[in-house]
């Protein structure tokens, strides 16, 4: 649905995006993550047709960007991370105005305003001025407004940005509800368990350029083996000296205690059950050992080298 090959852009001496390989597929929804300044809203400008590459290419549907930029927008719904609105329209008829530059006739417009405004639950309020809106309703009038024309790629820029718990939690269902209406989703978000959530497939930048893409799944299995390995051990009567006893096991990094046990962080070779053994021979009554699969915030400071924020 998306590819781009050698996408790079410029700014001066500034190369923002690096030779740019990506493959978003049909029916993703695709997490595009890095540190900040990494590129990716550099990266969504140009493929929303909104910056022009210094060299590559990046295809919508077949759509090249740069020969055939109307054809692309046309597949494309784009939500900024700030979208903007005239404040003192109503919802319905901010989407009339849009809904004028695609030239939609007027019955099917308002059918489809209808539908778009229950599908992102704003169909109580379609009809308040947007400058009574709170910042979670501009965001669903937001996706509204990207997929009025019916384009089959939604390109999210940060679209959980300022929402509250219970907004994020409701924006990451509506997310799914788009998918499941069809559309596929690029989303760059630097909210990462929401990402492991929400996302099937990721891909990471760094510095501009790609470091790694792949299924969440892949990308946590092959981190496997590489990276140390949390042990949350439940467990009572872990006196001082035993938790510095299971510290002096081989491959223990750290133990230190919680609220349910000691959480231990080994290097990938160690064996739990050398853990387990030290606490046990030292008086603990342990109930369970669980070793924490890799995340996907794992996989991020892996590839990105731990590198600012997202």
């Amino acid at each position: 649905m998306i590819v781009t090959r050698g996408l790079t852009k410029r700014f001066g001496s500034l190369v923002a995006v690096d030779s740019l390989d990506i493959h978003v597929k049909e029916g993703d929804i695709y997490g595009f993550l890095g540190p900040n300044g990494a590129g990716k809203t550099t990266t969504i400008r140009m493929l929303a047709t909104l910056l022009t590459p210094t060299s590559g290419t990046a295809l919508i549907m077949g759509r090249d960007v740069i020969q055939d930029p109307n054809g692309a927008r046309n597949l494309i719904g784009f939500m900024p991370e700030r979208p903007g609105f005239y404040e003192e329209m109503r919802a319905r008829d901010v989407l009339r105005f849009y809904g004028g530059f695609y030239r939609m006739p007027k019955d099917e417009l308002d059918s489809r305003i209808t539908h778009l405004s229950g599908l992102v639950g704003l169909d109580r309020f379609i009809d308040a001025k947007v400058k009574g809106y709170s910042h979670g309703m501009r965001k669903r009038l937001a996706i509204a407004l990207a997929v009025l024309h019916r384009p089959r790629i939604l390109i999210l820029d940060e679209p959980s940005t300022g929402l509250d718990p219970k907004g994020v939690m409701e924006f990451r269902e509506m997310i799914r509800d788009l998918k499941k209406a069809g559309f596929t989703i690029m989303l760059s978000s630097h909210v990462l368990p929401e990402v492991q959530q929400v996302c099937n497939r990721v891909g990471i930048l760094r510095r501009g350029r790609l470091v790694a893409e792949d299924s969440i799944e892949n990308l946590t299995e092959q981190l496997k083996g590489r990276t140390k390995q949390r042990l949350m051990v439940h467990a009572k009567g872990v006196s001082d000296a035993l938790l510095s006893s299971v510290r002096g096991v081989p491959g223990v990094v750290s133990a230190d205690r919680a609220a349910w046990g000691v959480m231990v962080l080994t290097e990938p070779t160690t064996d739990p059950a050398d853990v387990n053994a030290a606490l046990v021979s030292g008086g603990a009554r342990v109930s369970s050992l669980v070793g924490q699969e890799p995340t996907l915030e794992d996989v991020f400071l892996d590839v990105t080298g731990g590198e600012g924020g997202v």
